[in-house]
């Protein structure tokens, strides 16, 4: 595979990533509604021809939106405004916690060790949480933010396309699969499948549903580009060797 291709493949991450974060992390905005439905963004999203869950996930946006018109109708956006808030964020009790630490914790209590490893994973990139400080980090849409700032990292590192530049992009990489194995996957498909049963609307069934065969799908894709970089590394190491 050529730098040009694996320099794709992080651009199209980047536009799933940034999909999932926005409607994950805080309730959907008109503005990016508006954005979203008219340039057709789900029908853009990756993987769909190599994952009948996103294409079925795909299918079910694509149809809720075709018959709620969420941007110009006040009261299609209100119901799927108020899906987002009663699931997510009360005021009653929450069937679909957003929290790693609920699904991972026999106590299901938030800021203990379990938001204190994702926060510390967040610093060592110097990951800054900006107007969300006053929320736990292992909300899953701050993490899809961190994976989507990893990927930042990794287009800037594929630019570069240098020595030291490839080492550092091979490291970040390792990260994401390993944030993704330790984190995201611990609790996705739970909290996935939470939204599926609970949401009143079916584009948060949809994008339940998106959410949980996409980060399948990356981390494969991730653990994919690690061995193949392990690959190179042992044949060029080898033609050093018999040089």
């Amino acid at each position: 595979m050529h730098s040009k291709d694996v320099a794709y493949i992080f651009y199209v991450r980047q536009f799933a990533y940034d999909i999932l974060r926005r409607f994950f992390l805080e309730e959907p905005s008109k503005e990016y509604l508006d954005y979203f439905v008219q340039e057709d963004l789900i029908d853009l999203f990756p993987f769909a021809e190599d994952s009948e869950q996103i294409q079925a996930a795909i299918t079910d946006i694509k149809e809720y939106l075709a018959e709620h018109d969420v941007v110009n109708n006040d009261q299609d956006y209100e119901d799927l405004h108020w899906d987002y808030t009663r699931m997510f964020i009360g005021p009653f009790t929450l069937p679909a916690p957003p929290w790693e630490s609920v699904y991972v914790r026999k106590d299901r209590m938030l800021f203990q060790a379990t938001t204190l490893e994702v926060r510390y994973v967040y610093n060592n990139f110097g990951f800054e949480m900006n107007h969300y400080n006053l929320e736990a980090e292992d909300h899953v849409g701050l993490e899809l933010d961190f994976m989507f700032h990893l990927n930042e990292l990794c287009i800037e590192q594929a630019k570069k396309n240098n020595v030291k530049s490839r080492s550092y992009l091979t490291y970040v990489v390792g990260e994401q699969s390993r944030f993704l194995r330790n984190h995201l996957l611990a609790f996705t498909p739970q909290f996935s499948q939470k939204v599926i049963e609970n949401a009143h609307t079916q584009f948060f069934t949809g994008l339940a549903k998106l959410l949980n065969s996409y980060l399948e799908l990356d981390s494969t894709l991730l653990n994919s580009l690690l061995e193949m970089k392990h690959t190179d590394y042992s044949e060029q190491k080898e033609e050093r060797s018999n040089a």
